[in-house]
């Protein structure tokens, strides 16, 4: 009966090796997951920056060009407005004349 209680021993001293190494592995498979995820998260961050920073840009852009036409507009609107008004005024003065 002595021998047989060696073995199981042995055998539990076996099993718990294994069951040890098997929570290593289990642990490093759950740093490793972390640190991937740590490094996952950290590149979205970099890539949601960098996006949002392009269209910040895109729309600074959009805006400056939206207001570099409307200045455009109404400079051409005053100058019409200008041509029209010496127009008339032209007309009044040979109306004048013609009395």
């Amino acid at each position: 009966m002595l021998g047989l209680s060696a073995c199981d021993s042995k055998e539990e001293k076996a099993r718990k090796a294994a069951l040890e190494a098997r929570a290593d592995s289990l642990e490093n498979k759950a740093e490793a997951v972390r640190d991937q995820t740590k490094t996952d998260a950290a590149n979205m961050k970099k890539v949601g920056k960098l996006q949002a920073d392009a269209d910040k840009e895109a729309a600074e852009a959009r805006a400056k060009a939206e207001k570099n036409a409307t200045e455009e507009a109404a400079k051409n609107l005053k100058k019409a407005g200008e041509n029209t008004a010496d127009a008339l005024e032209n007309k009044a003065k040979a109306t004048r004349e013609q009395k």
